[in-house]
């Protein structure tokens, strides 16, 4: 019975996560006002596992979600800075509260993926690549909706998911 709660629970959170990245998105978006960035800024994750660079300081978003009725939590960072008043880059730090089985990875991400792309009817998946990530299976994805896009690279390791993320007016990506 614990097996069946930790999958819904899995779902669950991977779900609500596509989902509060949606809403996020709108409410930075809505607000973000972008200099031109002189130079990249790398920063550490709160928990430093994870380094990265961003056109600007980013702003610093934390959510924890109760996914189980044993009180199991779904924690996660999002880091999001505007680039050019064009685009937005993030990065999101998901800690589950359980690692998921050996070889299930490309499955939750595949679980984010559906909730980004299910968000809206007119959003569409243009392609999505498998690669090897430092020696982990990632996901690279491209959405394309009718006036943006959103291009990122999602990763799972034991119980973390990862993406990197920059979304953007359509017609204006440029890689």
């Amino acid at each position: 019975m614990l097996t069946v709660n930790k999958e819904k629970a899995k779902k669950l959170g991977v779900w609500l996560l596509a989902i509060f990245l949606l809403a996020t998105h709108l409410l930075i978006r809505s607000t973000a006002q972008a200099a031109e960035p002189d130079a990249w800024k790398q920063i550490y994750t709160w928990n430093g596992d994870c380094r990265i660079s961003f056109p600007s300081v980013p702003k610093m978003i934390q959510q924890a979600l109760t996914v189980t009725e044993e009180g199991d939590k779904l924690t996660y960072d999002v880091y999001l800075a505007p680039l050019n008043e064009k685009a937005l880059c993030l990065l999101l730090v998901a800690v589950y509260p359980f690692p998921l089985k050996s070889g299930q990875e490309l499955a939750g991400i595949e679980g984010l993926l559906n909730g980004i792309v299910g968000h809206h009817p007119e959003n569409k998946l243009v392609f999505v690549n498998i690669i090897n990530q430092k020696g982990n299976q990632a996901v690279d994805f491209l959405v394309q909706a009718p006036l943006s896009y959103f291009r990122g690279q999602a990763m799972m390791k034991g119980n973390k998911l990862y993406l990197i993320a920059i979304e953007g007016r359509k017609g204006e990506l440029n890689e």
